[in-house]
């Protein structure tokens, strides 16, 4: 009589992991046809006008810093100036080469402004191995971390004209040049 109760109460388990327990729902896909419309040509056009050709994905940081700017500006002048004169002042201020910098903004414009890491910092190389940088012959990568474990990298060519960001050991990159 106990191995009867464990069959059924095995079968039982079976039929609830391959079936579910409930009925699922079907999904209409023309729902969701009446949102898509197709761009015009003139949109299409101003598109490829205005654009560089590539196509940039945000995160939720990103989105996060473009909504904290607009909030500046709003709450300044009514054109934003101020606060995209203090953005300009911050990216043209230049770093001093003999300066030590962990910050990754500041190490990225240091790599960028002098071709190489802070002295504060090692640089090595990096074999793009699983080639989630672009693979382009005579192009090498050098790494430097940014933190104690290693996860937080920037990844930068020869001549340090791109730079990447990682937080993640290599899982993803962000371009910051």
């Amino acid at each position: 009589m106990k191995k009867f109760r464990y069959f059924i109460l095995v079968v039982a388990g079976v039929a609830v992991m391959l079936g579910g327990c409930k009925d699922k729902e079907k999904y209409d896909e023309s729902a969701f046809q009446d949102d898509l419309e197709p761009l015009s040509e003139d949109e299409v056009e101003a598109m490829d006008q205005n654009g560089d050709g590539e196509m940039a994905v945000a995160d939720e940081s990103d989105l996060e810093q473009q909504q904290d700017s607009e909030g500046a500006a709003g709450s300044g002048d009514t054109d934003g100036s101020a606060s995209s004169d203090a953005a300009d002042s911050q990216s043209e201020k230049k770093l001093d080469e003999n300066g030590t910098y962990t910050d990754k903004d500041e190490v990225a414009q240091y790599i960028y402004e002098y071709g190489h890491v802070p002295s504060n910092l090692t640089a090595a190389d990096y074999d793009n191995a699983d080639s989630m940088l672009p693979v382009e012959e005579g192009v090498t990568y050098q790494q430097c971390s940014l933190d104690d474990a290693g996860k937080q990298k920037l990844i930068f060519t020869q001549d340090a004209k791109r730079i990447y960001y990682t937080d993640d050991d290599g899982q993803s990159f962000d371009e910051i040049y």
